[in-house]
């Protein structure tokens, strides 16, 4: 075989087995970006996921604050406050205070289930069985304030006033926050019910250990390796003839 020939083959091989390496490395690269995205992710849905869940223990919270401040209560509408007797504008402002806090449950809430919808996606349903507990701590206080706004209102029947008593008489008494250092039951139901949620999404924190580069460009590992240029590997015919020269 012609040594043109030979040295040509020879070039073929160096460019496939350089096309080859190149190949794995580029595969591998794409595998460390894939880990890092998913990484990068998971972290961010989690820092999210327990920011929330304290924003929702700090709004409940602040709907059995025992005081109500009268910046909080309104005022009838004008027109309409002269036609009201003493109970029912006490019962308009207070009713409407409730309602505004309540509303900033409601708001975290909706952010809430937005979240555990791609921690669905993402980690199966475990997570979202662990925000049970607080969500019925949830319920049993919008129970108890709309039971007390029922109580409270002038407009209501005797007979109903009478089977939210009767109901009441069976539940815990948790309207109110007593504010002391420990925290009252429901504080404490809160806290414990928080602790599982904090159990499964703390660890997504420590374990992201991999920092995604800020502008989206791959690692890179997966442009570290440049095959020789076709213009750099001559034959070795080539060879001898610049040497001639």
């Amino acid at each position: 075989m012609p040594i043109e020939q030979i040295a040509s083959a020879a070039k073929d091989i160096v460019l496939g087995v350089a096309a080859a390496v190149g190949a794995v490395v580029a595969v591998r690269g794409l595998s460390t970006w894939n880990r890092q995205l998913k990484g990068g992710a998971e972290y961010e849905l989690a820092r999210r996921l327990l920011k929330i869940t304290y924003r929702l223990r700090d709004a409940i919270k602040s709907v059995r604050h025992p005081v109500m401040w009268a910046a909080e209560m309104p005022a009838p509408p004008e027109g309409e406050i002269e036609k009201m007797s003493r109970e029912e504008r006490s019962y308009y402002g207070s009713s409407r205070a409730y309602q505004a806090r309540w509303q900033k449950v409601a708001e975290v809430r909706t952010d809430l289930q937005t979240e555990l919808l791609e921690a669905e996606v993402l980690w199966g349903s475990d997570l979202g069985k662990r925000f049970e507990a607080l969500n019925n701590l949830e319920h049993e206080l919008l129970v108890a304030v709309r039971s007390y706004l029922t109580l409270c209102d002038p407009e209501a029947s005797e007979a109903r006033k009478n089977a939210v008593q009767e109901r009441q008489a069976a539940a815990r008494d948790i309207m109110y926050d007593e504010l002391t250092e420990e925290g009252d039951e429901f504080t404490q139901d809160t806290v414990r019910a928080i602790a599982p949620i904090e159990e499964y999404l703390k660890p997504h924190l420590r374990r992201s250990g991999v920092t995604l580069p800020s502008w989206g460009r791959l690692p890179a590992s997966f442009a570290c390796f440049q095959p020789p240029a076709m213009s750099n590997v001559r034959t070795r015919h080539e060879q001898c003839a610049s040497r001639a020269v």
